[in-house]
């Protein structure tokens, strides 16, 4: 069995966007540094699409912003990580 991998680097991963029913993408830049409004508030990633003013799942919030806390801790040993995965191709002929 042969298998196609995938190799990421982490700096690939800096952009998140985040995608609405309504069509609006948000990106969100992992490398940003808080805001003094975001690290009181514990927040990151938006709440509500600013499209249609309505909320996203509350399933991504969570998510993107515990992302976003391991991408910044993992930015001290940029170049010692290094994400893999097996491409879409491979797992169609699994």
């Amino acid at each position: 069995m042969t298998y196609n991998e995938s190799i990421v680097s982490l700096p690939d991963l800096r952009y998140v966007e985040i995608h609405c029913p309504c069509g609006t993408k948000v990106t969100l830049d992992m490398e940003k540094p808080p805001s003094e409004f975001n690290k009181t508030h514990g927040n990151f990633t938006p709440k509500e699409c600013p499209g249609c003013c309505k909320d996203y799942d509350s399933a991504i919030k969570p998510a993107v912003d515990g992302f976003q806390r391991a991408y910044r801790a993992l930015l001290a040993v940029p170049k010692s990580v290094t994400f893999r995965g097996v491409s879409s191709a491979s797992r169609e002929g699994a």
